[in-house]
């Protein structure tokens, strides 16, 4: 995709203009003494889970590394960069409200984006207002090719929704096809907009592909108590479940499926499986586990990552989107540094086009910037949260069928 960033850089500054919210694109080298970056999480609330694993402690690994390798270079002088952070409280209107503080009141140079796709959702109009690059490790939807034409400096690290649901079942189907699983799937999803594209998208899957969906239900994020849902989706004796949850809830089903004895041989529950608290909370009992994303951790790259993030926050990364999240901020780093200077629109641009080093290896951004050749399906496999789809790819484990649970 071709962007016109000269118009794209007018009607950005006119919108900015009219609203407040754009903290000056360029700024002159000799008026800073560092790169102010920022970000609005959660660090209190339900999605504290998943931001605390997967971003907030890259956030801080690479403004660590980067100070330590003297900061950002700007031309023939390098600036370190100056973090400030606010907690969102999962909720979408702190969000906005701390977004809003930190491009009008603190200036930040670089915003980091939030967690979760809806959070993304709210605040990338802010973004574009202000011409600030959006690397979001945890912003998946099918829209994102409608997205990116509406606000062309955003840049996904996952891959559409689709296409992870496509994933799991086309390894659904090559179980099928050899005798290995029946044909009954029951199919969960909480109702938030990352759950819905998901399920929408596998029960079209599984439907062309002609698989017996013999539950089906979706439930609020607010759902406590969701043993029902299990007991449900039991009664139809499927060898197939897909949850398509949160961390909260991943952890909720599971437990209650192991309470209940639902032996599924395929497994798969959403966000969270990749999580450290996963197998924290359950053991070995995560072996066979699948879900979306995965990782291969075999590189001297991805080792040396892994080595740096244990010594800064005591514990390894998640074994999805962490690695993604931390590529991202590398190569706003790039983007930047082949510019020279804090020209927004001209890192866009950067982002756009060029093909950036990276802990997992080279990463481009397609026509409608996204990282489109990651990993679609993890599973447990001894400890690590192994990519098994796309089955061509370097370091691809074998799918085994799910164990059954252990008392």
């Amino acid at each position: 995709m071709t962007i016109n960033r000269r118009d794209f850089v007018r009607t950005a500054g006119v919108a900015a203009a009219a609203t407040t919210l754009a903290a000056p694109a360029i700024v002159r080298a000799q008026d800073r003494t560092s790169i102010k970056v920022g970000f609005a999480i959660s660090k209190t609330g339900p999605f504290v889970g998943g931001a605390s694993a997967s971003q907030i402690p890259n956030y801080r690994l690479w403004t660590e590394n980067v100070n330590k390798a003297g900061g950002i270079k700007l031309g023939d002088k390098r600036y370190p960069i100056e973090l400030i952070e606010y907690d969102d409280r999962s909720q979408s209107e702190e969000l906005v409200r701390a977004t809003e503080r930190l491009i009008n009141q603190d200036k930040v140079d670089f915003l980091l984006p939030p967690w979760s796709t809806g959070f993304n959702m709210a605040v990338a109009p802010l973004y574009f207002r202000g011409d600030y690059p959006m690397i979001a490790p945890s912003f998946a939807t099918d829209r994102m090719p409608e997205l990116v034409k509406r606000w062309p400096n955003i840049f996904s690290l996952l891959d559409t929704a689709t296409s992870y649901s496509e994933g799991i079942v086309a390894l659904m189907n090559d179980l099928r096809e050899k005798g290995e699983i029946n044909n009954k799937v029951a199919v969960v999803n909480n109702t938030d907009q990352f759950g819905l594209e998901l399920a929408r998208a596998a029960k079209v899957a599984l439907r062309r592909d002609n698989f017996d969906i013999v539950y089906d239900a979706g439930y609020p994020m607010s759902t406590q108590d969701v043993t029902p849902l299990i007991a449900a989706a039991q009664q139809g004796n499927p060898d197939s479940f897909l949850a398509f949850s949160y961390p909260p809830d991943t952890v909720a089903l599971t437990e209650a499926a192991r309470v209940r004895g639902f032996n599924p041989k395929v497994y798969y529950t959403g966000v969270g499986t990749a999580l450290p608290l996963f197998p924290s909370q359950f053991g070995d009992a995560v072996q066979g586990v699948m879900g979306p994303g995965g990782w291969n951790p075999d590189t001297p790259a991805m080792q040396q990552y892994i080595k740096e993030h244990t010594e800064l926050v005591g514990r390894g990364p998640d074994h999805w989107v962490s690695s993604l999240c931390y590529a991202g901020l590398q190569a706003l780093a790039q983007a930047t540094e082949k510019v020279g200077k804090i020209d927004r629109p001209a890192i866009i641009e950067e982002l756009d086009k060029a093909t950036f080093d990276t802990v997992v290896g080279p990463l481009k951004f397609n026509e409608d910037h996204i990282v489109a050749d990651w990993w679609l399906v993890g599973q447990w496999q001894g400890d690590n949260f192994w990519g098994v789809y796309p089955t061509d790819r370097a370091g691809a484990k074998d799918v085994i069928l799910k164990p059954k649970w252990k008392a």
